[in-house]
C-alpha cells in the first residue's frame, strides 16, 4: 500500500504538492492552457473590431442607406445602428478565425512554398515578407480568403434573406447587385485587416 502511494506521488511530478487535491491540479492546468487561447481571442477581437471599422467605412462611403440596412438586421435602421452592427458582426466572425487559421495554415504554407519554388517573381515577393513577418503575412493572406467567403455568404445571401423574411424589406436573392458586390469587397477588406491585426498581435 505504501509503495502504491509513493508511486502516485512520483507520477504527479517534482513540483506537485502531495496534499493538493487532484481537482485543483486539473483546474490550474486548465487555466494555464487557456492563457494561449485567451491571447488568441484578444487578437481575434482586436482584429474583428479593426476589420469591422474598415468594412463599415467602405459600405457607408458607397451608400449611407446601405449601412442603415445593415443596422436593420438588429432592428436599428440608423447610421449608429449600422456601425454598431458592423462592429458586432466583426467580432462575431473573428472568433472562429483562429480555428480557421489552425486548421488551414499548414496546407496553405505548403502550397505557397510549392508555388514560390516554381515562380521566381513570387519567390522574390514572398521570401522577404516571410522572413520579416511569417505569421502576419500568412494570416493576412488567410484573412483575405476568409473575408471573401464571409462577404459572399453574408452580403449575397444571409442579409437579403433576413431583410426580406424578417424585416419585410424586399431584396434580390442572391443579391448580385452593385450594393451586394460592394458588401463582398468590404468584407474582403475586413478579412485582410482581421488577419493583419491578428498576426501582428500574436507575433509581437
Amino acid at each position: 500500500m505504501a509503495d502504491s502511494n509513493a508511486s502516485t506521488g512520483s507520477d504527479a511530478g517534482p513540483n506537485a504538492d502531495p496534499d493538493e487535491p487532484p481537482s485543483r491540479v486539473a483546474l490550474v492546468e486548465t487555466i494555464e492552457s487557456l492563457e494561449v487561447d485567451a491571447r488568441e481571442i484578444e487578437a481575434a477581437v482586436a482584429g474583428g473590431l479593426a476589420g469591422g471599422f474598415q468594412a463599415a467605412l467602405v459600405i457607408q462611403l458607397y451608400d449611407t442607406d446601405a449601412i442603415k440596412r445593415v443596422g436593420a438586421i438588429f432592428g436599428v435602421p440608423t447610421l449608429n445602428g449600422g456601425w454598431l452592427t458592423m462592429f458586432a458582426l466583426g467580432v462575431l466572425f473573428a472568433l472562429p478565425f483562429s480555428v480557421f487559421v489552425s486548421s488551414s495554415i499548414d496546407a496553405f504554407v505548403s502550397k505557397v512554398m510549392l508555388l514560390s519554388s516554381r515562380n521566381e517573381l513570387l519567390q522574390k515577393i514572398l521570401v522577404p515578407l516571410l522572413k520579416r513577418s511569417a505569421l502576419t503575412t500568412t494570416t493576412l493572406a488567410l484573412g483575405n480568403g476568409y473575408g471573401i467567403v464571409v462577404g459572399v455568404v453574408l452580403s449575397l445571401f444571409l442579409v437579403p434573406i433576413w431583410l426580406t423574411v424578417a424585416m419585410g424589406v424586399p431584396m434580390v436573392i442572391p443579391n448580385v447587385t452593385v450594393g451586394g458586390l460592394v458588401g463582398v469587397v468590404a468584407w474582403a477588406l475586413y478579412g485582410g485587416t482581421l488577419g493583419l491585426v491578428y498576426g501582428l498581435i500574436l507575433e509581437y
